[in-house]
């Protein structure tokens, strides 16, 4: 099968890795062009670490071009990228073929939803709560792969399709795919990196400032393990509250890195004493802070007031970070803005996020930001 991955970063790499050492075809295309300069004489990407070698690969020059005779497309850009990508897909996307958000922040595979009902165009969104691995760019076309992931979480719209599009995913890739019925179950899901990357950062703002070099497992102090966890648990508080029954930050740590379940704290000095466990941010523009924030912090505070939660410990982290940086982190989610759910009710918000249909809804489409 051919797969179309929108985003030649570390996850655009890694899928691409996975599904061609699994037999498929894979095409990668780079948003801004960068990420592919060079590699179209290569023809091929190259992944150390969970899984070795060099992985044939096409290069799409243009995003029509890269969605040509795609059988699936992948979304592997960060959060603050996933409007302007989406509409830029939107036209060329083909009824039938399934579109995989990896990972679906913020309802983001809601907005897409939206704009190829507009357009008529019968395809299913699959929201995934996580990537295909983690891992880290070495250099352009290369990408070493700590781990691929052996469980993924995901959703389906409309859910109609699902059938087809999970069987899709599982044959692209190896990971058990466990279905849910909500993309915002799969959105709150996502929110699991937020509540370990942005404690532990603003702990370390000044190394960030400095550009040092740190590990972000060593220094998940018992202070900062006690902000994960309190974000962690008013996150679980709001899936509550729409019905949801989510696994923890820990339990998410468990999953995905085989460490036994303790504390934050002592679950990171576990892996780093072994080594595990991914560098430091050197500039405060890092995804870490500025799509963890707005599409992982805010997004959960916001779909909290409409349940009536209270969410205290978001809301400080947020004021806290935009004082830091002086940045209005509230205000920098594009596709909350697109959504414009603040005047939904609770029952409004989960019958949209169960079918993908709000036909009431002004979508605010246009040039993102």
């Amino acid at each position: 099968m051919k797969l179309a991955i929108l985003g030649a970063g570390a996850m655009g790499l890694t899928a691409a890795a996975v599904a061609t050492s699994r037999g498929h075809e894979a095409v990668l295309w780079s948003p801004s062009g960068k990420s592919t300069t060079g590699l179209a004489e290569k023809g091929f990407v190259t992944s150390t670490g969970a899984i070795e070698g060099n992985w044939p690969v096409k290069f799409g020059n243009s995003i029509d071009e890269t969605l040509a005779n795609a059988d699936a497309v992948l979304l592997a850009v960060d959060a603050n990228g996933h409007r302007g990508v989406m509409e830029a897909a939107a036209p060329h996307m083909k009824s039938g073929v399934p579109f995989i958000v990896s990972a679906a922040h913020s309802l983001s595979g809601l907005y897409l939803a939206q704009l190829l009902a507009m357009r008529g165009t019968d395809a299913p969104v699959v929201s995934w709560n996580t990537s295909a691995g983690t891992a880290h760019r070495t250099a352009n076309g290369a990408v070493d792969i700590r781990v691929v992931r052996s469980r993924i979480e995901a959703s389906v719209t409309p859910a109609s399709a699902s059938a087809d599009a999970m069987a899709m995913c599982r044959a692209l890739f190896p990971a058990h795919f466990e279905e849910r019925a909500s993309a915002l179950e799969i959105g709150l899901l996502a929110n699991c990196n937020p509540v370990f990357h942005v404690p532990v950062c603003l702990a370390n703002i000044a190394r960030i400032e400095n550009g040092e070099h740190w590990a972000p497992y060593e220094q998940t102090t018992p202070a900062a393990g006690r902000l994960m966890e309190a974000l962690d648990g008013e996150r679980i508080a709001i899936a509550n509250a729409y019905g949801f029954d989510i696994h923890s930050v820990n339990e998410h740590f468990h999953r995905s890195f085989k460490t036994p379940l303790a504390s934050m704290d002592v679950m990171n000095a576990t892996l780093h004493a072994v080594g595990r466990g991914p560098k430091g941010p050197m500039s405060v523009q890092h995804r870490y802070l500025m799509q963890d924030i707005p599409y992982g912090l805010v997004f959960a505070a916001a779909v909290g007031r409409i349940a009536a939660v209270p969410t205290p410990v978001h809301d400080a982290t947020i004021l806290l970070a935009s004082t830091m940086l002086d940045f209005d982190f509230a205000g920098a989610n594009t596709i909350l803005e697109a959504l414009d759910l603040g005047e939904m009710s609770r029952n409004e918000l989960t019958a949209f996020a169960n079918s993908g249909h709000r036909p009431t809804m002004d979508l605010r489409t246009g040039t993102s930001q």
